[in-house]
């Protein structure tokens, strides 16, 4: 059975077409389970301890990521060969479940293997970005996978993550998106448009296209994914 861990309730929708509270869980298919967590470490990680009680022998972490490599831009498919926690600690995901995905993702859509790293925020700016790269050689960051990844190394399981890029190293994200962005992932629309400078629709609506590529790449790979993640 397999456990997948999403964060945001618009990258539920690139997965499976059910609607799942946050903090709840669904079964998708007869062997894969999958649960809405909201944003940040610490609610991936009991989404992902719900779904190892329902019988998850596998987790995989799924959703969008920031880049912090100016090469690796909007829509791009990062398959990470690790993970690197905020406490510096090394999470190297399951080596045959990565190398049986990389094979069948490569011919159908360009991948990356690059380091994922956690960041215990959103990181707002590209300064945020290039110093959190220049630190740790990452080229992508997100705030749940080494949550998961901790878990699963706990429990001895075999731990995925699978992250497409939305804004890249170069965005900045406008501070009223952040104050619109609740800790369940949804976006208060009455506190976006009374909040946003005019200024500042010129980089929302930036976001908007880069998160729209992000999940037409996720879209795009989910039945590859889930045809080679059976535990």
């Amino acid at each position: 059975m397999l456990g997948i861990v999403v964060s945001l309730p618009r990258e539920l929708k690139s997965l499976t077409r059910q609607t799942i509270p946050v903090g709840d869980w669904r079964a998708i298919t007869d062997s894969t389970l999958v649960a809405l967590s909201g944003i940040g470490a610490e609610r991936a990680y009991t989404a992902g301890a719900v779904l190892v009680s329902q019988g998850a022998k596998a987790l995989l972490s799924w959703g969008c990521a920031a880049a912090l490599d100016d090469r690796v831009s909007a829509g791009c498919l990062i398959l990470p060969e690790c993970i690197i926690g905020t406490n510096g600690e090394i999470h190297r995901v399951d080596t045959e479940w990565h190398r049986r995905l990389y094979q069948t993702l490569e011919s159908k859509h360009p991948v990356r293997t690059d380091t994922l790293v956690e960041s215990d925020a959103i990181m707002k700016t590209s300064a945020q970005k290039r110093a959190l790269a220049k630190r740790t050689q990452a080229a992508a960051t997100d705030m749940e996978s080494a949550a998961q990844a901790r878990l699963a190394k706990e429990h001895g399981l075999p731990f995925m993550a699978i992250r497409a890029i939305v804004d890249t190293a170069s965005t900045d994200i406008p501070e009223n998106v952040l104050k619109a962005l609740d800790p369940e992932g949804n976006i208060n629309l009455w506190k976006l448009l009374t909040g946003t400078m005019p200024a500042d629709w010129i980089k929302i609506v930036r976001l908007g296209l880069q998160f729209n590529a992000a999940q037409r790449t996720l879209k795009k790979t989910r039945k590859l994914v889930l045809d080679s993640s059976q535990f």
